[in-house]
């Protein structure tokens, strides 16, 4: 996989402080060493994205710049986990059995949490009740270095299995009037959200084509073509820069036309002025629940 490149511009969209002040924080204190391409272009990568997120943190919590720049990374590190651990987000006592199954590694325990919530609130309640703030607590404990991508995988690939396993029971309908095709584009892994989608619209009695992860545009092309489908949806979560998020969009709609395109994502939402006019975007379950009319 490609390390990832942000511009200054890419960190002001990801973490929400203004490029300014990023360079100014790198001038005057030396917070960020930014690399340069073979034609003096600088750049970020993700180690930087993720010190920046826990310097951002500090200081708005009150901590001067000055004291958080005479910081070293690791200690940079230890005070953001006593803030994130000492104002926790999440009431669902859920969420940290889950995330503590995963960091033990235990399937079982996993299962069982999935299992339970599933029969008693159902899918939606599971993804968006419990998933969903799952798994931005693990992207809090990875900018922490807390957690592993290793361990990120294990958590995705039980629950990946789960939901195809409720798929798989759902009744077929009776009558197949529409048609989703969906799929993830090149580069692309965080299918989750995808899963749930699939489970809802043959719930719903839509015919769903997934695709998978990583769909080349080509073989896109040839599968849009001959399914025909009334909508087409991806989601975009991996972390890009605005070009790279330009150049994905302009390879999908090549294929699909921007009135049957429906896109999600936390990508999707940051850069959604670049969209086309016409495609949908998925920010809430209202906007889910609109698209089975």
């Amino acid at each position: 996989m490609k390390k990832s490149q942000y511009s200054i511009k890419d960190l002001e969209n990801l973490t929400d402080i203004k490029a300014h002040t990023i360079r100014i924080w790198e001038q005057r204190y030396g917070l960020l060493s930014p690399k340069r391409t073979d034609t003096n272009i600088r750049y970020y990568e993700d180690q930087d994205l993720k010190k920046l997120l826990n310097v951002n943190l500090l200081y708005t919590k009150g901590y001067k710049i000055s004291k958080i720049a005479a910081l070293t990374d690791e200690e940079i590190i230890e005070k953001s986990k006593e803030i994130i651990v000492n104002e926790r987000k999440w009431d669902d006592d859920e969420v940290d059995v889950l995330l503590m199954g995963i960091i033990e590694l235990d399937e079982h325990k996993i299962q069982n949490i999935l299992g339970r919530i599933y029969d008693e609130h159902g899918i939606e309640h599971l993804f968006s009740r419990t998933i969903t703030p799952l798994l931005i607590k693990m992207g809090e404990l990875w900018q922490l270095n807390s957690l592993s991508v290793g361990h990120e995988h294990f958590f995705s690939n039980i629950y990946r299995g789960f939901v195809l396993s409720k798929i798989a029971a759902l009744e077929p309908p009776k009558k197949l009037d529409k048609k989703i095709l969906m799929f993830l584009p090149p580069n692309e892994e965080h299918e989750l959200s995808l899963l749930v989608y699939q489970y809802m619209f043959k719930r719903e009695g839509w015919q769903v084509y997934y695709l998978g992860i990583s769909v080349p545009f080509e073989d896109l092309k040839i599968s849009y073509d001959q399914i025909k489908p009334d909508l087409t949806l991806t989601s975009l979560i991996a972390k890009s820069s605005e070009k790279e998020f330009e150049s994905l969009i302009k390879g999908i709609q090549k294929t699909i036309p921007p009135k049957e395109l429906v896109l999600s994502g936390g990508m999707s939402s940051l850069y959604k002025e670049k969209l086309a006019p016409g495609v949908r975007l998925i920010e809430s379950e209202k906007d889910l629940k609109a698209l089975f009319v």
